[in-house]
């Protein structure tokens, strides 16, 4: 019997369309693979020398879907070089990059505002379940429009054919509250 830590083996045979593992095992089993790293969140990675954003985490069948083939699990990440979706494993010296202290969330459909949230995971779960409406077992990746504000609104795509994200309309942008009156702002 395989040991369950062991890591994927993508020649596995398993059915088509389906995986070894369900996402809650996997998530259990990949979770130190995936290391801290949650959606929405910026980092730097200390081998490529860039900052990435975590657009998706995907665990089970949304992994088989995401990459292609049963790894357990995959990230999809966006940087300078583009989106690429993966499972390589975290690396320990990966740091976070700080985000202002006061920020909420504001997802919309076009200029139709869909409320406010203390946190990204709120109001991805608020969009998540929008589009869990219209789409069965949606796999919602977010991108950024520009990777080098960490307040950038993220957009939510999901996968198409061919392993293309494509854009849904759905928009997270985060935005700083202030504490105080700075006169100095509004200029």
């Amino acid at each position: 019997m395989e040991h369950p830590n062991t890591p994927p083996n993508p020649s596995t045979s398993t059915p088509a369309g389906q995986t070894r593992l369900s996402a809650d095992e996997a998530h259990q089993i990949f979770a130190t693979e995936v290391g801290p790293r949650v959606i929405g969140g910026i980092y730097h990675s200390a081998y490529w020398d860039t900052v990435y954003r975590v657009a998706g985490i995907h665990y089970g069948p949304e992994a088989l879907a995401a990459i292609g083939w049963d790894a357990g699990w995959a990230i999809t990440v966006q940087d300078a070089r583009g989106v690429q979706t993966h499972c390589t494993a975290w690396e320990r010296d990966d740091t976070t990059v700080a985000l202002p202290e006061v920020t909420v969330y504001r997802p919309s459909h076009g200029a139709l505002p869909l409320g406010h949230y203390s946190t990204p995971e709120a109001a991805r779960a608020h969009v998540s379940d929008l589009l869990g409406r219209q789409e069965p077992d949606p796999l919602p990746v977010w991108l950024a429009d520009d990777l080098a504000d960490p307040l950038s609104p993220l957009e939510a795509h999901l996968f198409a054919r061919g392993g293309v994200p494509e854009p849904t309309g759905y928009v997270i942008t985060p935005l700083t509250i202030a504490d105080h009156y700075d006169p100095a702002a509004d200029e």
